[in-house]
């Protein structure tokens, strides 16, 4: 569990000769893998949140977006914390439109542990792995430059997400630390960037999230994949599927049915990878699950907050 910490900053800044007072609420511990979510309660239009580290070297960042919600109006950013990330302390900083920086924090990320596992490939999807087709690595920068924008610009509701399948098996978990063992006997290392959820093909797949459908076709590696837009930055990511019932474009809820489970792609049986990208950065999903997309238990806190004020 992380210790829940408000942190309240009040600070002067100059915009055009008006000063204006500006508050942040974050919590200020994290593991690898986990989201930020940061929330003003004053205008926070056309500011960026930042993620740094020690070395003042900039990791991350994400816009900061309205939301309204039953208890909560105001502003919120999200930012993903990587699961390659060092444990140590790390610093959000808040920017204007012109790169002023207008506030500076600290959180603390500590150094949680992943699973590990051998995966032995058969000769075709060594090659798939292996292979150095330009229309691989096309696809690969140009789902990469998906999860790089935020086309979203404001939020309604807390954002919960459910499981995109019912009753599946989970057969791997997010940041498990992989070694592929190709049909010659070599091996390479890679990071599993989502959860993989095993089930008989056919099984119908759900959004998880209400959002807008960036990206449904089939690619060479993930095979039928499908990308929606949950929040600004903020990806819903479905590889490996059997059928696809959604178009770029398309607005769903998170109890739409996108299409069905398969083994599609590279894929070494039937599964669905699911995945979540914030600011570009897998992340993990337990969290979410637990408190929405924006952290519904910092709202609490807010609230609760004023209310014994």
């Amino acid at each position: 569990m992380k210790s829940f910490n408000i942190i309240l900053i009040l600070f002067l800044f100059l915009t055009a000769g008006v000063h204006a007072e500006q508050n942040f609420y974050y919590n200020s511990n994290f593991n690898r893998g986990d989201v930020v979510t940061v929330l003003s309660e004053n205008s926070a239009e056309n500011f960026t949140l930042e993620l740094v580290n020690s070395r003042e070297e900039f990791l991350t960042d994400n816009i900061f977006f309205y939301i309204e919600t039953n208890s909560f109006k105001g502003y919120a950013s999200v930012i993903g914390l990587d699961s390659t990330l060092s444990a140590g302390e790390y610093t959000l900083q808040v920017k204007t439109q012109d790169g002023i920086i207008v506030y500076k924090g600290a959180i603390l990320i500590h150094q949680n542990l992943f699973k590990k596992e051998n995966i032995q490939l058969n000769y075709k999807n060594t090659s798939l792995r292996t292979d150095t087709d330009p229309e691989i690595v096309s696809q690969a920068v140009a789902i990469h430059e998906i999860y790089g924008t935020s086309v979203q610009k404001s939020a309604s509701g807390s954002k919960s997400i459910i499981s995109p399948i019912k009753n599946g098996i989970i057969t791997s978990w997010f940041g498990d630390r992989r070694n592929f063992i190709y049909s010659d006997g070599s091996s390479s290392k890679a990071v599993h960037n989502g959860t993989d959820i095993a089930g008989p093909v056919g099984t119908e797949i759900y959004a998880g999230c209400d959002g807008k459908v960036v990206l449904s076709k089939d690619r060479i590696i993930t095979g039928n994949s499908v990308v929606i837009e949950y929040l600004p930055g903020v990806y819903g990511v479905f590889f490996h599927m059997d059928k696809i019932y959604v178009l770029p474009g398309d607005m769903v809820s998170k109890d739409t049915v996108i299409g069905t489970l398969g083994a599609t792609g590279l894929a070494t049986g039937p599964h669905l990878h699911w995945e979540f990208r914030v600011g570009g950065v897998p992340v993990s999903p337990d969290p979410l699950l637990a408190n929405g997309l924006i952290d519904n238990s910092l709202i609490m806190s807010i609230v609760s907050s004023h209310t014994a004020e």
